[in-house]
């Protein structure tokens, strides 16, 4: 387990707050899971997905009744890329923390919550079609996707994916 980062009191969180970016290839307690995402790869080129709200982002999202946080993760980068990759790897995860009392109404776990990340190799795009979340896909090679906002905050995924990815190649 590696903490990249620690931040505290985010905005869009109940205060206060702290979120704790970790590398790891341990999966968090399975029941403070809430949401998964994929950086996938095509060689050197990561899949990102165009979202009306956001613009590029990784492929991602909540995880679904009965659903393990693996196939949350194929799914959604499916359902928002079009990509099918054979298998995803554990990269890590975000802890969410709140250190107030619980707020009402709150639908995630309490006082810790996760979401995490994979990485993984694409083995085949299918096509897909603009909807009310998504515009379009797009890969980026790495000077590419440097200039995209989530792999700026997020860099170290981003690194260690692409580590992954180029060195799982050559062996």
């Amino acid at each position: 387990m590696n903490i990249l980062r620690e931040e505290q009191d985010i905005a869009w969180l109940p205060l206060p707050n702290t979120m704790q970016f970790v590398l790891s290839d341990r999966m968090p307690e399975q029941q403070s899971i809430t949401s998964a995402f994929v950086l996938a790869f095509q060689g050197d080129e990561m899949i990102l997905t165009d979202l009306h709200s956001r613009g590029w982002d990784i492929p991602g999202g909540h995880v679904e009744e009965g659903e393990s946080p693996a196939e949350a993760a194929r799914r959604e980068l499916y359902e928002e890329t079009g990509a099918i990759v054979d298998s995803v790897e554990l990269l890590g995860y975000v802890r969410i923390r709140l250190l107030g009392e619980r707020p009402l109404n709150y639908k995630y776990p309490y006082p810790d919550s996760c979401m995490v990340f994979y990485w993984a190799r694409i083995s085949q795009l299918d096509d897909i079609e603009s909807n009310d979340e998504i515009r379009s896909r797009g890969l980026h090679n790495p000077e590419q996707a440097r200039t995209i906002p989530w792999i700026q905050d997020n860099y170290d995924f981003y690194e260690a994916a692409l580590s992954k990815v180029i060195n799982r190649k050559s062996e």
